[in-house]
């Protein structure tokens, strides 16, 4: 286990599979079977870890009006590589908007307990997401918003993890520096390998019954041993 800081300043937290999860998760294989096409593999991991909008998207960041135009891009380039005839693109759009807007959003059980004790404890706490421009409202449909003091989407960001753009922007904002943060976050590749090259504490949360994590290295992997890693939150008050 890595040494720590005596004392931390801050908390950045992922957001969905951290923090909250779809109790009725939708599914875009479906809209694409009934159809009659197949998402390749590639484009499927491509949907689900939320990289439809890319890495850095400085110029589309600017206003929500753009990001939603420029994500809107994104989606009809995927569609394209599958294959999905021009004239179905527009319907099957309509059913991934109607299909996420159904989703229910809920706290993992200790989630706001965790927060609120780490808060107490004198600690900044920042949500810190890939997602799109309307974090705030799925934050606050979970009921969380008001344990954290900031909430960051790479939406407004810029950047999406591990790009460290949005790192260094919510530490900005906290005024606090790398070495003083730690971050946890259920995938390897942007919660942990992003904030651990900046100097963040990385804490690398693996909740039973959890997706299977396609970032993560081999167990025997070098630097794995190196990453604390947590069941559930309930693991961050022994670091703080």
């Amino acid at each position: 286990m890595p040494v720590r800081p005596t004392q931390f300043r801050a908390l950045l937290v992922d957001f969905y599979g951290t923090l909250a999860r779809d109790v009725s998760p939708f599914h875009i294989d479906t809209v694409m079977r009934e159809r009659g096409y197949t998402l390749p593999d590639h484009l499927r991991e491509i949907w689900w870890n939320g990289d439809v909008d890319g890495i850095e998207h400085g110029d589309e960041s600017l206003s929500r009006e753009r990001y939603v135009a420029w994500q809107r891009g994104r989606l009809l380039s995927m569609l394209g590589e599958a294959d999905v005839h021009p004239g179905e693109h527009e319907a099957i759009i309509a059913e991934l908007h109607a299909g996420r807007a159904t989703r229910v959003l809920e706290p993992y059980p200790e989630a706001r307990t965790v927060l609120a004790e780490v808060r107490n404890r004198g600690v900044q706490v920042a949500i810190c997401s890939n997602w799109d421009w309307d974090l705030e409202p799925a934050v606050a449909e979970t009921g969380l918003r008001d344990c954290v003091d900031l909430v960051v989407s790479s939406a407004w960001a810029g950047a999406r993890k591990p790009h460290p753009k949005i790192f260094r922007s919510t530490l900005e904002l906290l005024d606090v520096r790398a070495a003083d943060a730690v971050f946890v976050g259920d995938t390897w590749g942007p919660d942990v390998e992003g904030p651990r090259a900046l100097g963040i504490t990385p804490v690398y949360l693996e909740r039973d019954g959890h997706w299977p994590d396609t970032t993560a290295p081999l167990p025997a992997s070098l630097g794995e041993s190196q990453v604390i890693r947590a069941r559930d939150l309930n693991r961050l008050l022994e670091l703080f």
